[in-house]
């Protein structure tokens, strides 16, 4: 099984970049990477649920013109800024989920996530607004989110990831966010020779996409350095999560024959690389409450969770809400990173409306 993708440039020098940080300092500093909604803010958002809450169409059949947030939007430019070229994580607290409907809450969450970016569908359901909830202990057709499992570090196959908090468990589940640009920086510092595996491609799962019963799987590289911006993205092995979740169908060879098992090098490389993200003081801990809004750029950012427990009452079930965006005017991607990165570049677009036959 072979590929046509080669290896771009390799960045062998530590980069110096407002995307490289400690967690430790940047627990110090919430100014830099922390706002709060203000009323006026509130105002703009609880209007705009009042105003089409009620109505039938999926958030992805609403036009753009009708999510507008005027207010919102100027900030929402810095913000964009602030994940695309700064240090890749914003919290935007305040977001009111007290005493709002379902339907409110999602209709605010949808538009103020418009305003920074394109929402993307997650999986070949084209889902566009997940919602993050324990359903039960870890089988065949459930997803690890599903679950109140500890998440690895890891990436999602998009620009941005956001999760809003609804809802909180009674003990666990904080969510942990690590500087891949870092990481790698450790990882030239430490064993320089294990870089160039991360640039060769590795052979990607990708059973549960749109595509997945056409292309099982298709190869692609870790890290992109292009136009002075390095992306780094992260899956755990697919033959450990077929193993975890007693999914034989993950293991069966493509076209009759098995793709290409990681060279040492390449596993290696990963290896030391999650074991710099889990060592203490580099990743930034995040006990999320509700309210609290958290945008993570994926191509610059791990991100991970804590197991939890949920309670027996209502106010202890963790809850969050997830989408997925595209960073407009975002950043180019080597050829051999980009395959498998989920891009929308316009808003969802309505079905055309049906014409009425005349009587």
């Amino acid at each position: 099984m072979n590929t046509d993708l080669t290896a771009g440039p390799v960045l062998r020098a530590p980069l110096d970049s407002p995307a490289a940080w400690r967690g430790d300092c940047m627990a110090t500093r919430p100014g830099d990477w922390q706002v709060r909604l203000t009323d006026q803010d509130l105002h703009e958002l609880t209007a705009l649920a009042a105003r089409l809450a009620g109505g039938s169409r999926p958030l992805h059949h609403i036009p753009a013109d009708e999510l507008r947030l005027p207010r919102l939007a100027v900030k929402a430019v810095g913000w964009r800024h602030h994940l695309e070229d700064g240090p890749g994580v914003l919290l935007v607290r305040g977001m009111p989920v007290a005493g709002q409907s379902p339907e409110r809450l999602e209709l605010m969450y949808w538009a103020l996530s418009c305003a920074i970016g394109f929402p993307t569908p997650q999986d070949k359901r084209e889902l566009y607004l997940a919602h993050v909830r324990e359903d039960g202990p870890a089988r065949p057709d459930r997803f690890a989110y599903q679950t109140n499992v500890e998440l690895p570090f890891h990436t999602d196959w998009c620009d941005i990831v956001s999760l809003l908090c609804v809802g909180r468990s009674r003990t666990g589940g904080a969510s942990r966010v690590a500087s891949s640009v870092t990481v790698y920086n450790e990882l030239l510092r430490r064993r320089p020779d294990l870089v160039d595996g991360l640039y060769e491609p590795f052979w990607m799962n990708n059973k549960d996409e749109a595509d997945g019963d056409r292309v099982p799987y298709y190869a692609a590289s870790h890290i992109s350095w292009l136009d002075g911006k390095l992306s780094f993205r992260r899956r755990p092995s697919w033959r450990r999560r077929a193993a975890a979740n007693g999914q034989p169908a993950y293991l069966q060879p493509a076209g009759g024959q098995a793709p290409p098992e990681p060279s040492r090098q390449q596993l290696d490389a990963l290896e030391m690389m999650d074991t710099i993200a889990g060592e203490p003081g580099l990743a930034l801990s995040m006990d999320l409450v509700p309210g609290d809004v958290q945008y993570v750029n994926n191509h610059t950012v791990l991100h991970a969770r804590d197991g939890f427990q949920n309670g027996t009452g209502p106010d202890e079930q963790r809850h969050l809400m997830r989408m997925w965006l595209t960073v407009p005017d975002g950043r180019r991607l080597a050829d051999a990173y980009a395959r498998g990165i989920a891009r929308q570049h316009t808003m969802p677009q309505p079905p055309p409306a049906v014409p009425r036959a005349h009587a």
